[in-house]
């Protein structure tokens, strides 16, 4: 089973969220956290840390590792541990390809935000929607 990661980067009743651009191989214009796959004797910590740098320019702390889960992609199952953490910087879109924007949304704006499918889950876990 491949290894991927996500980050929750909220700053006071704010959260960071990367519409995936309409080149991504899916969820297309969907808003998701920012996070990537874990790469081959890569950490999960490692991986979260240089996907934010890669994704959002900006230096990723990580606070803690807030769960893991199993999800299925049109490619294969992924392992996903989700951390939380604060960034330094200001976020931008750094991979075209991939990410359209990346903006930060107010915790009540949430539940009529086009999240990709993942992201929604996680967030009803939370209790965010």
């Amino acid at each position: 089973m491949k290894q991927a990661v996500a980050a929750i980067i909220r700053q006071d009743d704010k959260i960071l969220l990367c519409k995936r651009s309409l080149q991504a191989a899916n969820q297309q214009g969907k808003w998701e956290n920012a996070g990537g796959k874990v790469e081959e004797n890569e950490t999960p910590e490692e991986a979260i840390v240089r996907e934010i740098k890669e994704e959002l320019g900006v230096d990723f702390t990580i606070d803690k590792r807030v769960y893991e889960d199993e999800f299925e992609s049109e490619d294969d199952i992924y392992q996903v541990i989700i951390f939380s953490g604060s960034i330094v910087g200001v976020p931008k879109a750094m991979i075209e390809i991939e990410t359209s924007e990346v903006k930060w949304f107010e915790m009540s704006e949430l539940e009529n935000v086009d999240l990709a499918t993942y992201t929604r889950k996680d967030f009803e876990r939370f209790g965010w929607v």
